[in-house]
């Protein structure tokens, strides 16, 4: 989502709007807000319909939207959350090779990204669920 940063500030969100939940890897609606907005770029007509419903607390009409392209917005964060795993893996493994005694908050930063990865991972299998539903 770090990524979104245009989309979020369209819609009025922020990070704080933007959650995953840790022990159950559910997510906030601000985030398939984000996804969907997103996904919609590639028409504006589309995108402007969204976004206009977004910001008059449209619920059904979003409902709608969501519905419709529900596909794309969970392929949108399957791709986003393989990329912060692949991207939290990387990094690990760089501060692994850091010397402790030059770089003391090693332990800190591994023990921040095990739990990122540990909270994606949730996601990925709750996405997996919604995938399994769609069928």
């Amino acid at each position: 989502m770090m990524d979104k940063g245009d989309e979020m500030a369209a819609l009025g969100l922020d990070y704080s709007n933007l959650l995953f939940y840790k022990d159950t890897g559910d997510i906030s609606a601000g985030v398939w807000d984000v996804l969907l907005y997103s996904v919609l770029k590639q028409d504006t007509n589309l995108q402007q319909g969204f976004y206009r419903a977004h910001m008059d607390g449209d619920e059904a009409t979003k409902r709608q939207y969501h519905q419709q392209y529900f596909p794309y917005t969970l392929e949108a964060l399957r791709e986003h959350v393989d990329k912060t795993l692949r991207e939290l893996d990387r990094l690990s493994a760089k501060a692994r090779g850091y010397d402790l005694s030059t770089h003391p908050r090693v332990p800190v930063i591994l023990s921040h990204n095990e739990f990122v990865k540990r909270t994606f991972l949730n996601v990925r299998a709750k996405r997996a669920e919604f995938s399994i539903l769609q069928r």
